[in-house]
């Protein structure tokens, strides 16, 4: 029988079947080979690179899969075969069911370097070949490396499926390896060196180490890794179910305490008015519990929420205070909201968030009239007499309780078996005590119901315990009010003592009491020969006359109290030199009461600038004077953190007298008074408790005073270095856009501008790098805007003073200190240098007096003012503007000059000032104080001059020395010149804008440091 090749070429065996005689007949199973030659694969043992240290055998196996009786040659390709090594190679065959594998084994013993290189083997039958390779690679000794996949810090967050530890691990052999977490072994095994964490939790943070060991060689290695498991913001007091009910009136403080990984950035206070809102749908509510799943609580889908503003506040705000604090272990924000007073129901929420996360705590704050929202009145009183209707009214606020009863209480149930008093329960109020009907009425203009309950005529069986139970709308939690009604009984008046004769002088007075008992209050008539004098109804205070006999005498006595009055007033009226108080040289306006009464009044809140004594460390001496020093010193968590932060510290030398640690702490006070400004040196705290030095914490500058620097800036000086179109073009918008401030809202202060400044910064593109500011001023040269940029934040700092109520006296190059950002600030060096061997100082009189610096108000008549202050404004204008010389240069200062300065004399143009600038100092020095410009009309000039520079980029710059003639005093007489030409300097002295410095927006201001400190 032939059978066709096709129909059996994928079978193995075959059978034959036919039919005889009509039954079924079936052969035997035949086994079916068909005879080739192809060759189906070809594979090489180990599958993968192999690796050998330098000895070792090396063994390959060469398999190939054939059709039956198929023949095949291999052959072998490695490095060393021209090297005539010593190789085997064992040919294999075996059959299986529906092929044949054929295989050559190349064997090397003892491996060398020699033998490192790509293996192939190559199978043919003639007509088809095949090949595979192989790479060995061959080490000299053991060894293990190991490093970092995704760098030393892995972040992860709580409740993450797992987190994973990468790390790279080449090694032969291969090592032993242990995993190990802040030094302690890791339990659980891992297939991989990577470690892998399941359900991330805060707990898994932390340092983990992985250590490699290869025994036998005495190898070991190890390498750490940082995981830090972030955690989403949660606010604690949302687990706590706390009041929502605020009395009107009220001072309240809301807090929310977050603790989250890293840190909140900010704790966001916001509110809206009191209206209802949707709670989430559920295909929102789903989706916010999928991405939050840290946060267990369902927030009302609120919208139109407002920021928490000082300025704009339904309720008054107080403060909005933030600060860290360790508590339960952990470092938590806490960020407290104090409403000064409660008047009008909101809704507030506090938002936190991080880079993982935001919770948010929703607060209904509702105000109502009444105290805890349920309270008792009686009317007339709680002790009524007998025969009055008594009126008891149960005010109960209408959005917290409902159900309000009135009860009676039964006193003999109060009492236990053993006759002790009982705890009145009030969800039982109603099994000892009568149930009293009451009249239920709404109160009008009011969110609150009142119920009433009269007893008219009341008696002294009525006396007794009454009760009103109200229930809670929320929880149906039932809440009472105990109020005792003790009755008096009527009482007929009566006579405590009687009148007797009294025999008095002319023009005596004379007081006559009338004592009666009763109930009620009597009423009480006096009579002077049967005719009425005065009817009152009796009480403690009116049961007495008081007759006066006044004769010719009375002008008298007038006339001495006045005489009183005049002689009191002329005690009370403070000196001139009283004005200048001690040490201090920033004083308050002290208008009608001297500056030691008004300090002695002005408060210090030590809660918020009390600094620990022990988180400060001093360093050098900044400065001394005669009486005090300034420090330099690292403050540790000063400004609500955990960094530290460079300060200078203000302090009194050893031996310092009561009246001169009065005067260091009334300078306190005062700084706390004037608040805080960019271009003034700011208090950032105080150690003032017993038991150390009275020291005062500010800012540190870095860069010193004005005047030194400028005078180290001379040969650096480039009045035409061009600035960067960037800045060019950031001065400019910020100028106009701080005018527009001004315009539109008078009250936008010094903070927020520069906060919207810096966040402008913030979201702009970087420049490029040829047109980046260097960082340290003494690397950038000095130039004509640097000096307006300047003399214009001394302008504004001045103006913030002058707001607040404060006279400087002492203003000059000295007392202007240089932050980072080319960013100035006032202070004062007055404890921080001996004035007695200052040159700047003279001596007039008792006193040593900065008099090149002083108005002629000031040096003839010690009158200091605002006004006094623009003039010393005028010279440290002259003092930029001839890079730190000293003012009047060549002339003596004695009588000769002030009788020169009264009359008129002025200095001339410094160096480098232009005309602009020097119009500016002379209007500074006009002899009629009201005549001067303000400091806010010097900060829109300036404002002025600065935009201009950076547009013109001192095109018009000309100093006036070059066409001025020499004058050896120092003097320009300009006396009555100044007067007549007023009208002709075209100032526009009407606007008032803020500005900051020009180069202010750069960076975000540091830390700097100050010495405005205490004179002797």
């Amino acid at each position: 029988m032939l059978v066709p090749t096709h129909l059996i070429k994928d079978s193995l065996f075959v059978e034959c079947e036919t039919f005889i005689d009509m039954k079924p007949r079936k052969s035997s199973f035949f086994l079916v080979h068909i005879a080739g030659n192809e060759l189906y694969d070809i594979q090489l043992f180990p599958r993968k690179a192999m690796e050998l240290l330098v000895g070792e055998k090396l063994y390959l196996n060469c398999t190939v899969w054939a059709e039956f009786n198929s023949g095949v040659d291999f052959q072998w390709d490695y490095p060393a075969k021209q090297m005539n090594r010593k190789v085997t190679e064992l040919p294999e065959r075996r059959s299986q069911q529906t092929h044949t594998e054929l295989s050559s084994i190349l064997i090397i013993q003892n491996v060398s370097l020699q033998d490192l290189g790509k293996y192939t083997c190559k199978a043919s039958n003639g007509e088809q070949d095949l090949k595979e390779s192989i790479d060995v690679i061959v080490h000299e000794k053991p060894f293990i490396n190991v490093e970092w996949r995704k760098g030393p810090v892995i972040e992860a967050t709580a409740g993450d499926e797992m987190a994973k530890l990468p790390v790279k691990v080449v090694a032969y052999p291969q090592p032993e390896f242990q995993w190990f977490k802040d030094g302690r072994l890791i339990s659980n095994r891992q297939s991989q060196y990577s470690l892998q964490i399941k359900d991330v939790a805060e707990q898994n943070s932390g340092s983990y180490t992985l250590v490699l060991k290869n025994g036998p060689a005495g190898l070991e290695k190890s390498i750490s890794l940082q995981l830090v498991v972030n955690v989403p913001p949660q606010i604690h007091e949302k687990e706590a179910t706390s009041s929502n009910i605020y009395s009107r009136k009220s001072r309240q403080v809301l807090t929310c305490t977050v603790y989250g990984i890293p840190a909140p950035e900010k704790i966001q206070w916001q509110w809206r008015p009191w209206t209802p809102c949707p709670m989430f749908s559920r295909h929102n509510l789903s989706r916010r519990r999928t991405v939050r799943r840290h946060q267990r609580d369902r927030m009302p889908e609120c919208k139109d929420w407002k920021d928490v503003s000082q300025l704009d506040a339904v309720n008054a705000i107080e403060s909005i205070d933030t600060w860290t604090e360790f508590v339960e272990g952990r470092n938590k924000t806490v960020s407290k909201l104090i409403i000064q007073e409660a008047n009008v129901s909101v809704m507030y929420k506090c938002a936190a968030s991080n880079k993982v996360g935001r919770d948010e705590r929703l607060i209904y704050f509702y105000v109502t009239t009444i105290p805890n929202g349920f309270e008792i009145e009686s009317q007339p009183s709680e002790e009524p007499i007998e025969g009055q209707d008594l009126r008891l009214s149960c005010n109960a606020d209408n959005y917290t309780y409902e159900n309000l009863q009135w009860y009676r209480l039964n006193l003999s149930t109060l009492h236990g078996e053993e006759g002790n008093p009982l705890v009145l329960d009030c969800k039982n109020v109603h099994h000892y005590a009568t149930k009293m009907q009451g009249e239920l009425h709404f109160k009008p203009n009011s969110n609150y119901a009142a119920l009433t309950l009269t007893i008219p005529s009341i008696s002294l069986e009525d006396e007794g315990d009454y009760v009103c139970e109200v229930q809670n709308r929320e929880n149906s939690e039932k809440h009472c009010h105990k109020r005792y009604i003790s009755v008096h009984a009527l009482e007929v008046p009566r006579l405590k003592q009687n009148l007797s004769n009294i025999l008095v002088n002319v023009s005596d007075s004379i007081e006559m009491r009338c004592k009666v008992d009763g109930t009620h209050i009597p009423n009480i008539s006096w009579y002077k020969d049967e005719k009425l004098v005065e009817e009152v109804s009796g009480s403690d205070d009116r049961t007495n006359v008081e007759i006066v006999i006044l004769i010719g005498t009375g002008v008298i006595a007038i006339f001495f109290w006045i005489l009183l009055i005049l002689i009191f007033c002329n005690i009370k009226r403070p000196a001139h030199a009283d004005i200048k108080t001690g040490y201090l040289s920033i004083i308050m306006d002290p208008g009608e009461v001297p500056l030691d009464e008004q300090c002695e009044y002005l408060p210090y809140d030590s809660s918020k600038w009390e600094f620990p004594r022990e988180r400060l460390r001093l360093s050098k001496v900044l400065g001394h004077g005669a009486f005090g020093k300034v420090m330099e010193a690292s403050a540790f968590g000063i400004n609500k953190s955990n960094s530290c932060e460079t300060v200078a510290v203000k302090m009194l030398k050893e031996g310092a007298t009561a009246s001169e640690h009065k005067a260091l702490m009334s300078e306190l006070k005062i700084l706390i008074h004037i608040g805080n400004h960019l271009n003034v040196v700011n208090l950032l705290g105080a150690c003032t408790k017993p038991n150390g030095p009275l020291m005062v914490i500010v800012e540190f500058c870095k860069y010193g005073n004005l005047s030194n620097y400028l005078r180290t800036k001379r040969e650096g000086f480039s009045p035409y270095r061009e600035k960067s179109p960037r800045l060019r073009v950031q001065v400019r918008s910020i100028v106009e856009a701080v005018r527009a401030d001004r315009r539109s809202r008078s009250g936008t202060t010094d903070s927020a501008i520069l906060n919207r400044l810096l966040m402008n910064k913030s979201q702009a593109a970087p420049p490029p790098p040829l047109i980046q500011e260097v960082d340290d001023l003494w690397q950038s040269p000095l130039t004509m805007e640097d000096l307006i940029c300047y003399s214009f934040q001394v302008a504004r700092g001045m103006e913030f003073l002058a707001s607040r109520k404060c006279i400087h006296r002492d203003l000059a190059a000295r007392n202007i200190l240089l932050s980072e950002n080319n960013v100035v600030k006032i202070c004062d060096f007055g404890l921080a240098r001996d004035i007695y061997k200052d040159p700047d100082y003279v001596r007039k009189g008792s006193a040593r007096l900065p008099l090149k610096w002083m108005a002629p108000e000031s040096i003839f008549d010690k009158v200091y003012t605002t006004q006094s202050d623009v003039w010393s404004f005028g010279v440290l204008l002259w003092e930029i503007f001839s890079l730190g010389a000293s003012p009047y240069p060549g002339v003596q200062i004695n009588e000769e000059f002030c009788q020169r300065l009264k009359d008129g004399t002025r200095m001339r143009a410094p160096e480098y000032a232009t005309a602009e600038i020097y119009r500016i100092m002379l209007s500074c020095w006009y002899g009629d104080p009201k005549e001067r410009p303000t400091f806010s009309d010097l900060v829109e000039i300036l404002g002025n001059l600065l935009q201009e520079n950076v547009q013109h980029e001192g095109k018009d710059y000309i100093p006036l020395n070059d066409s001025q003639s020499s004058e050896d005093d120092g003097f320009s007489q300009v006396a009555s010149s100044i007067q007549q030409n007023s009208d002709e300097e075209e100032f526009d002295l009407r606007m008032h804008c803020h500005n900051i410095a020009a180069r202010t927006i750069r960076q975000t201001v540091g830390w700097f440091w100050h010495l405005r400190s205490l004179r002797g």
